[in-house]
This record gives C-alpha cells, sequence and structure tokens, in this order.
C-alpha cells in the first residue's frame, strides 16, 4: 500500500487534532488472529501515514491477491471505476464476508456501549464502507476527550480504553467458540465508495490550489496507470506527488508545497487557515476540530 493511497483515507476520515490526526487503526487491528486496537499520529499532509486496510484471511478473501483483479475483470466489472468497492466484491481478494462483518459490528457495539456510559457518541463503523466512528465537528478539546475515552488516556500510547474492552470481549468470544456478532445491515448502493469521497475531496484542494495560482493534476491513489506516471511503482525512486505538474524546479515545487500544506503549528497551535489548501479542504469536508 501506497503511502499517498493511506494519507488519502486519513485526510477524509481522519479526527484531525490540530496539525496531526488521532486515526483509529480498527480496520488495520482487524485480522484473522488476534485483533488489537491502536492509534498513531499522523499530520494531514499527503506523504504520511495513517489507518491502513486488515490482512483478510482465506476465509474473507475467497480470491488469491495476484488473481483477484483478473477475476473480477472477467466477470465484467471494472475494478478501477470510483463507485467500485473492493471490499464488497466476492472475487477480490479485499472481500469481507458477512460473517466476518458480522463479528467486527458485534466488537463494536462492546465499544460503543463503553463510550456511551463514558458520556461519548460513537456512530456506527463499518470500515468497509469508508465511514468512521468518531462524530464530525468537534472541537480540540473534545475531540482529544473523545480518543482518550476510546484509546487510554496517553493518546501516543494507547491502552486502557474502550477500545481494548472491545478487544477483550472479541478474544473471550472466540475462546468461548462463540464469536460476538451482530446484524449486518443491507448494502446502501446510494453510498458513497472511499473512492468518490477521496475524488471530491480532491476537487476541493484542487479548486483551492487554482485560486493560490498553481496547477493540481486529477489522479486516483486505486489506479495503477497513476502510480506508473508519478514514478511511485518504484520503491526506489524518490518519494513522487501525483498532483504535481513535472518539469517544476525546485523552487518551483517549494511554492507548490507551501501552497498545498501551509506551514501550521501543531497539536493546539494549529490552524487549518494556515494548512494550506489540503488543510482546507480537510476543514471545509468536516473532518477536523476547529469547528
Amino acid at each position: 500500500m501506497n503511502v499517498q493511497r493511506i494519507a488519502a483515507i486519513a485526510a477524509i476520515t481522519g479526527a484531525v487534532l490540530g496539525g496531526a490526526s488521532i486515526v483509529a487503526l480498527g480496520a488495520a487491528a482487524y485480522t484473522a488472529g488476534q485483533p488489537q486496537a491502536t492509534a498513531e499520529i499522523v499530520s494531514s499532509e499527503i506523504d504520511d501515514s495513517a489507518r491502513q486496510q486488515p490482512d483478510q484471511t482465506s476465509a474473507a478473501a475467497p480470491a488469491a491477491a495476484g488473481h483477484s483483479s483478473q477475476l473480477a475483470a472477467a466477470s465484467g466489472t471494472d475494478t478501477n471505476a470510483a463507485d467500485y468497492n473492493p471490499y464488497l466484491d466476492p472475487l477480490n481478494a479485499d472481500y469481507v464476508t458477512p460473517e466476518a462483518r458480522s463479528e467486527w459490528l458485534g466488537k463494536q457495539a462492546v465499544i460503543r456501549k463503553c463510550m456511551t456510559d463514558a458520556g461519548f457518541e460513537y456512530l456506527d463503523w463499518q470500515w468497509w464502507l469508508g465511514n468512521d466512528a468518531q462524530p464530525k465537528g468537534l472541537d480540540y478539546e473534545s475531540s482529544i476527550l473523545w480518543t482518550q475515552a476510546l484509546y487510554g488516556p496517553d493518546i501516543y500510547n494507547p491502552g486502557g480504553g474502550c477500545a481494548d474492552v472491545g478487544s477483550a470481549a472479541e478474544a473471550a468470544a472466540r475462546a468461548a467458540g462463540e464469536p460476538l456478532s451482530a446484524p449486518v445491515p443491507e448494502d446502501d448502493p446510494t453510498l458513497p465508495t472511499e473512492r468518490q469521497e477521496w475524488l471530491d475531496f480532491q476537487d476541493l484542494v484542487r479548486a483551492c490550489m487554482t485560486e493560490a495560482g498553481q496547477e493540481y493534476l486529477y489522479w486516483e491513489w486505486w489506479n495503477p496507470e497513476y502510480g506508473a506516471q508519478a514514478g511511485i511503482a518504484d520503491p526506489e525512486a524518490p518519494l513522487a506527488l501525483p498532483a504535481q505538474p513535472a518539469g517544476l524546479s525546485e523552487s518551483e515545487k517549494a511554492e507548490w508545497s507551501l501552497a498545498l500544506d501551509g506551514d501550521a503549528g501543531l497539536g493546539a497551535a494549529y490552524r487549518w487557515e494556515d494548512a494550506g489548501c489540503w488543510g482546507r479542504a480537510v476543514h471545509e469536508s468536516g473532518n477536523d476540530n476547529m469547528h
């Protein structure tokens, strides 16, 4: 998974705590073995790491990873389409089975009760649909308190929060041979996919960059064609920014990056107005805590 894809998810779904995001790695923690709730501090800049998606088990992934795209394509599916969700496609290696969804939602019910008892709202989180559990529009202090309730008092070293309560319940249920479960809602075809939300977010960034006199190229993090154009398919190549036009001088690259990322402070000193077009887009899409 390349860092552009990871940052794409973070920018849209992460709860920005000042200049950084506390991103719930619940999807990354969701594995066939022992899930463990963790958190990671990431910047809202384009080249930072954030939430990863889960490693699927053989039960959740009937198609081998190397053949999933071919199988989906053979069925007539355009796997590069913006409205395509690989987690809902049984022919894709990333497919999440109804059984896996049910267990995840059962664990989420335990966490939600814990958060409710602590006085915090915890939204329905079906990560395979690209949503998140933290309510939007929290201010800085509220977002910190919410995160501490979920991950424990030290948000930089998670432990002791409601996420641990959920993991303990999940482990106990598995040990007893009766995994947690909850009803799985029917898929809503009208909901935007993670990719479509990303493109909407990119439109906000691009409009801002245009106002700043900078070109911001269209790109799709899931489409290998754009990765090849930017050189990110080569692990030995320097990190490239797919949206940055080619042929810029070093000074022009610096101006472009400043327009995109700004020069904001961290933590309580963060102001989205100083965070460039990326910070502005995060704010306008309701995904920071500056409300």
